[in-house]
């Protein structure tokens, strides 16, 4: 028994010998945590201003970028005050809810008295919304460079028309912001000036 238990002893250490150290196994790469890789924020690029020539009355205008440019499809009658939806203005629509629209067509007058007229042509055309007499401000002010005046009415919306009379042609700019209950106002007025000094008129 005791030759036995001994042989049966020696085995066993032989064995555990043979099997050497313990080894702790890694994890596999699907257990390790991902480390999160740093990327550049994305900065929305600006859009750029838009330059537009008009194909029925040849001035030329740059609008801010994002702004929505539809071109006239027929010529003003040189004898109404056309609405910014109508099919003779030249429409210029903004991300929000300002908007412009120009028109132009020959007159017989000097400014005074293309003024005179577009007030009278305000009144009629659209008397049921805008003062029944006259503009709430009259003054001067240069499109394209050149003296014009500006026509500010309160229509329960800031309507604001800025004309001028050039080598024969009456020539209006007309912005819209349905959000200012009132004539005039500091940041359209500061946008409608930089619409207007854009403006060139063919030579």
């Amino acid at each position: 028994m005791s030759r036995c238990f001994a042989l049966a002893l020696g085995v066993v250490v032989f064995l555990a010998a043979c099997a050497g150290p313990a080894v702790t196994s890694s994890p596999s790469p699907a257990s390790v945590a991902a480390t999160p890789v740093a990327r550049p924020s994305s900065v929305p690029t600006p859009a750029l201003p838009v330059a537009f020539t008009s194909r029925v009355y040849g001035y030329s205008i740059v609008v801010p970028g994002g702004w929505a440019v539809g071109p006239a499809a027929l010529h003003w009658d040189a004898a109404s005050s056309p609405g910014h939806s109508d099919p003779v203005v030249d429409k210029f629509a903004s991300p929000s809810d300002v908007s412009a629209f120009a028109f132009a067509g020959p007159v017989t007058v000097d400014l005074a008295g293309f003024v005179k007229a577009t007030i009278a042509w305000t009144v009629r055309d659209h008397g049921d919304t805008c003062p029944a007499t006259a503009p709430e401000k009259i003054e001067p002010i240069e499109i394209g460079g050149e003296p014009g005046m500006l026509l500010s009415w309160n229509c329960g919306i800031l309507v604001n028309d800025a004309v001028l009379v050039r080598d024969g042609t009456g020539f209006v700019l007309v912005m819209r912001d349905p959000s200012v209950a009132a004539a005039t106002d500091p940041a359209d007025r500061a946008l409608l000036e930089a619409l207007l000094n854009s403006v060139k008129f063919p030579t």
